[in-house]
Formats: C-alpha cells, sequence, structure tokens
C-alpha cells in the first residue's frame, strides 16, 4: 500500500528550479559579499506551491556547503516569535539574554545566520514582519539573511518600509501538467496498486495548481480503493465528500485549535454568519473544550490572519443598524474547475 508519509518531502524541488536558483543565488550574493549586509527575502504563492520545499532544501544544501552559516527555520502558527528567540539561544549556547543582545553577539561574532519563517502571515497582525524586515537597519554590521514565505495570492507586504536590499519572489500555481509529474512521481513507488490514467487526470485537474491539495486527494482516493486498483470513481468519491465538507480538508493544515472552532462554526453555516453570533457559538465551543477563549479584538484579528491565509472570505452586508461583517468559508469547489 502506499504510504504518503510526510507528502510535501515528495514533492519535487526540481519542478521550483527557477525560484530555487533565485534564492539560490541571493543567499550566494551575501555569504561571499566582504560588506556588511543583511538580506531579505519576500517569497509568496497560494497553499501547495512548493514555498515551504524549496526553503528547505536551500537550508540543507546550504548548511553542508557554508561552515560559517547557521540556519533557522521557524513555523510561525506554532511558535510566533518566541521560536527565533530559543533558536539564537540554542545557537550561541546564551540563556537569560534578550533577543537583542543574541542579535548584537551574532553580528560581533561575524557569523552568518539564514532564517526561515513560514506562514509569515500569521506574524502580519504583531507587527513582526515589518520588524524582521528593518533588521538591517537595527543590525547595520549585517550577517542575517532572512526568507520570509507568505501563504497569499498577492505581494502580502509594503516592502518601501524595509531596510534594503530586499528582493520579491513569487510562487504561481502548478499547471497540470506539473501536478501531474508530481503525482507519477509518488505513484510508480506504490507497489501492489494501479491508479488510472484518467484518475490521475481528474486529481490533476482538481487541485486547482496545489500539490498539497492533489496528493491529499491521491491519499484519500487510494483508502477508499482498499489500497489497490484506484479509477475516477474514487477520486470523484473524494471530491464530492471534499465539497460537501471542505472543514476536513481545511482544518486538517491547521495547528490554531482556535482557527478550527472558527471553521468548525463556518462549516455549519454555509451561508454566512455575523461575526457577533459567530463570536457567541465560538464562546461556547470554548466552554465545551474547557479552552481559554480569545476576546472578541482578538477574534476578529485571528479571522483577518485566516483570511490573509485565503481560508475565509468577508462581505460586509448593510442592515438596518448599520454595516455588519458576515464572515464564509471559501468554498472549495472554486478550486475543483471539474
Amino acid at each position: 500500500m502506499l504510504m504518503l508519509k510526510n507528502v510535501l518531502d515528495q514533492e519535487p524541488v526540481w519542478l521550483r528550479s527557477e525560484e530555487y536558483d533565485q534564492i539560490w543565488m541571493l543567499l550566494e550574493m551575501f555569504m561571499e559579499s566582504s560588506l556588511p549586509l543583511s538580506f531579505s527575502v519576500v517569497a509568496w504563492g497560494g497553499p501547495g506551491t512548493g514555498k515551504t520545499s524549496v526553503a528547505k532544501s536551500i537550508m540543507a544544501n546550504a548548511k553542508s556547503i557554508w561552515n560559517n552559516l547557521e540556519t533557522i527555520y521557524l513555523n510561525s502558527i506554532s511558535e510566533k516569535g518566541f521560536g527565533l528567540f530559543k533558536a539564537l539561544q540554542q545557537i550561541q549556547d546564551l540563556g537569560g539574554y534578550s533577543a537583542a543582545e543574541l542579535l548584537e553577539n551574532l553580528e560581533r561574532s561575524r557569523t552568518k545566520l539564514f532564517i526561515v519563517i513560514d506562514n509569515a502571515e500569521v506574524l502580519m497582525e504583531e507587527r513582526l514582519v515589518q520588524a524582521i524586515l528593518r533588521i538591517g537597519e537595527a543590525f547595520p554590521q549585517g550577517g542575517f539573511f532572512t526568507l520570509m514565505l507568505f501563504k497569499s495570492i498577492n505581494r502580502p507586504v509594503n516592502v518601501l518600509s524595509a531596510t534594503p536590499p530586499i528582493y520579491l519572489i513569487y510562487f504561481r500555481p502548478y499547471n497540470f501538467d506539473e501536478i501531474r509529474r508530481i503525482l507519477d512521481n509518488v505513484v510508480k513507488n506504490c507497489k501492489n496498486c494501479f491508479f488510472s490514467e484518467k484518475a490521475l487526470d481528474t486529481i490533476s485537474k482538481a487541485a486547482g495548481g496545489d500539490a498539497e491539495l492533489a496528493l491529499m486527494i491521491l491519499k484519500a482516493s487510494l483508502n477508499i480503493a482498499g489500497g489497490k486498483n484506484v479509477d475516477e470513481t474514487h477520486v470523484s468519491k473524494v471530491l464530492e465528500s471534499l465539497l460537501e465538507n471542505p472543514f476536513e480538508y481545511i482544518s486538517g493544515r491547521l495547528y490554531d485549535l482556535h482557527a478550527k472552532m472558527i471553521l468548525r462554526i463556518l462549516s455549519e453555516h454555509p451561508q454566512g454568519i455575523s461575526l457577533r453570533k459567530l463570536f457567541e457559538e465560538y464562546i461556547r465551543l470554548t466552554e465545551m473544550n474547557r479552552v481559554k477563549p480569545l476576546g472578541y479584538t482578538q477574534l476578529w484579528k485571528r479571522i483577518r490572519i485566516m483570511e490573509r491565509r485565503m481560508l475565509l472570505n468577508f462581505e460586509v452586508v448593510n442592515l438596518k443598524d448599520g454595516r455588519t461583517s458576515v464572515v464564509r468559508m471559501k468554498c472549495i469547489s472554486q478550486a475543483m474547475n471539474l
């Protein structure tokens, strides 16, 4: 039976050779420069477009080439700003120092630091993004290469307020042929199972350029088929299930318990729900699960973060009592252009 463990690692980085080469060229310039420079790279694209795979591959290769380079990977969803602080402490084996003191120490040591910050859109409300993009201004002696990955289809930040040099890289959605090549690459390692051409074509079309979604549909179709022969019928059952309950797919990508609660409420209100009503149902859920709730303003901020991650739609409806925010979950059928 096909084991799709670490599915993102199955995604061939060579399909993103242009983006890989751009980032690698900038990293080479950074490492070989004798001037005190800090580089900032902002990379963005929709979900499942290879951002994390490329970043992790570059980190691994860079570490094997440059001995004077330290690397840090942070997932903003689970670690936020504290993860960077802990990583800096571990690198320097120093405790009891502030983040600024740790960075100053690195600056003096001439050790160069390559920092990858994944899901950086989560940090927007805390204004940490702009602070990180201005690291070269705070530490003019340089030594910091930051690669920030945003799950967004639009350019996520105002680069005019950042300290140069700053570089922008867009990860476009995969096209049909690229998704199909990813699936073929995984399927060829499947023992004692078979995928029909129509099944693979249907998955490739349904994924809408999202490799992670394509792999998830592939795995679910294989499970429905009992781990053996998968045809278009099995794929259609998976797609029907996703259309009926998109929460099942989206929730699997989330580590934030509050975000999961929000999406569960929205899955029960496909036509949308007012923000105040959503807050009331959210409070009930937190009480049932014995979770400390977010305040009204905090919940609104969390929803805006989810909007940036393309999980939600917003509308402002003119009612008699004024303007009211109505929240809806994005319909996964928009990505499944069947």
